[in-house]
């Protein structure tokens, strides 16, 4: 981009520049970059772009869009460089000192959400079978405990959309913490969603150790190492390694998990994870090995692609 002082820049040249410019480096959805990244320098909204196409910006947000073109060129993710990215309709702070929130991960909310609301319908109703069900009814407290939380989103957007849900979020990344802080207090959730600072369960003990959940819920990391090299650079470059790489096969955080989830579980609780689309047998196979897990399914994102793997704890 030219800073000639022959050129005069408006947003709608910013605009028709930077996709161009964006398109040329290889940058998916160049035109959607250049809209959020200088919606971003102007402090207003996409679609406030095109009511002022033809003003010319003031210098300072034209410094700043400047410098945010040169690093998503670079493949910065634009997530990272307006600092929020939103997911299941609400927003979150990121920063990269977590994984930027997924359309996808939303499965894995409304999965969750899905159940609690069937098993709270059913607890209520007097032709129920008592004896399958969890000791979820609809005036009771829903226990979640959410597993390497990153930002938080998972659990701030199942405390958002259950009532009765008291959420314990776990990272091991004190920086990640300090990001899922922010965005607990942004939604105003600090009396529902504790944070705990450890690997996995062993946060529990800073936490709510004796507690038994109704649901366990985590989206770990789940690439296998050898195709870390194989993603996206955006991905590759930019986003935190420990919160991509499973291990050799991507599934070893799952492993963790199930070895010690079951003394964590009520009976007839849910332990639902996120996994690869190519994952499915594999995460199924884990599933019914741990040997204390029934109604094990696997359940698909939007796209058709396998995204979850869910047990209930046997009773």
């Amino acid at each position: 981009m030219s800073t000639s002082p022959q050129r005069i820049w408006t947003v709608g040249s910013l605009l028709t520049w930077t996709t161009d410019f964006f398109a040329r480096k290889g940058i998916d959805e160049p035109r959607l970059s250049a809209e959020l990244l200088l919606a971003h320098a102007l402090d207003c909204t996409r679609m406030a772009l095109y009511t002022r196409y033809e003003n010319v910006p003031p210098e300072g947000p034209l410094t700043a869009f400047r410098e945010m073109v040169k690093q998503r060129a670079e493949h910065v993710p634009v997530a990272y460089l307006v600092g929020k990215a939103w997911f299941y309709s609400l927003e979150f702070a990121v920063t990269r000192d977590v994984l930027i929130p997924r359309p996808d991960t939303e499965t894995l909310v409304e999965t969750v959400i899905t159940h609690i609301r069937v098993k709270s319908a059913a607890a209520s109703s007097a032709s129920a079978d008592a004896s399958a069900l969890p000791a979820v009814t609809p005036g009771d407290t829903v226990h979640i405990l959410d597993l390497c939380t990153g930002s938080g989103c998972i659990a701030i957007a199942l405390a958002k959309n259950i009532s009765t849900a008291h959420v314990t979020a776990t990272d091991l990344s004190a920086a990640a913490l300090e990001v899922a802080h922010k965005n607990i207090d942004q939604h105003k959730l600090s009396d529902r969603i504790k944070l705990a600072s450890g690997d996995l369960f062993s946060a529990l003990t800073q936490a709510e150790p004796a507690v038994r959940f109704d649901v366990i819920a985590a989206n770990p990391p789940y690439i296998a190492t050898e195709k870390l090299k194989t993603l996206e650079p955006q991905v590759r470059e930019h986003e935190p390694v420990t919160a991509l790489d499973g291990g050799a096969d991507g599934l070893e955080p799952h492993r963790r998990i199930l070895a010690e989830a079951r003394d964590h579980l009520h009976p007839g609780a849910m332990l639902v994870l996120e996994i690869a689309f190519d994952q499915a047998e594999a995460a199924r196979d884990l599933f019914t090995a741990a040997g204390y897990l029934d109604g094990i399914r696997i359940v698909r994102d939007a796209a058709g692609n396998a995204r979850c793997v869910v047990g209930l704890r046997k009773p």
